[in-house]
């Protein structure tokens, strides 16, 4: 397991992969778009699940009120074992568009060190940000993670709602 699978687990468990929303749309009164897109839990984990087709493995999500616990579980690349990944994901938003903060990161049940923890999250802020700038248009009003769901709710500008 690479680092790029924490990318892709982070990435896919936060609604990057948008395959398991639910989505409710609300036209505003000025023409924007109010959209509130739902992730179930178990849904999450199916995500990431996706995200990694080509690794062997088990990956869980246990949302918490507030961030979310993430555990993945696969063949090592370059020994006969099974590796361990874990790591806590808070999400929020920043000038409209979302950031997300690993923390409390272990690999086969060490910690990892801080310096690569702050690489990752650097690396998921870019990430984020190049998805952001694909939809100029929309913009990140809450986050928000619960017990059993990840919601996020958006607006959305059309040329109405920009005149």
């Amino acid at each position: 397991m690479k680092n790029r699978m924490f990318l892709v687990a982070g990435l896919a468990a936060f609604g990057l992969f948008a395959g398991a929303c639910q989505l409710d749309v609300e036209r505003n009164d000025d023409g924007s778009f109010q959209i509130e897109a739902i992730i179930e839990e178990s849904d999450i984990a199916t995500e990431i699940a996706l995200g990694m087709a080509a690794e062997e493995g088990n990956v869980t999500v246990d949302l918490k009120d507030g961030y979310a616990l993430i555990a993945a579980t696969g063949p090592s690349e370059d020994h006969p074992r099974t590796d361990s990944f874990s790591f806590r994901l808070e999400l929020f938003v920043v000038d409209g568009h979302l950031g997300a903060n690993v923390s409390d990161a272990k690999w086969n049940e060490f910690d990892v060190p801080q310096g690569m923890v702050e690489i990752w999250n650097e690396e998921l802020a870019k990430e984020l940000e190049a998805g952001a700038k694909e939809d100029p248009d929309s913009t990140l009003v809450d986050v928000e993670i619960t017990e059993d769901q990840l919601r996020f709710e958006f607006r959305h500008e059309t040329e109405e709602s920009k005149s």
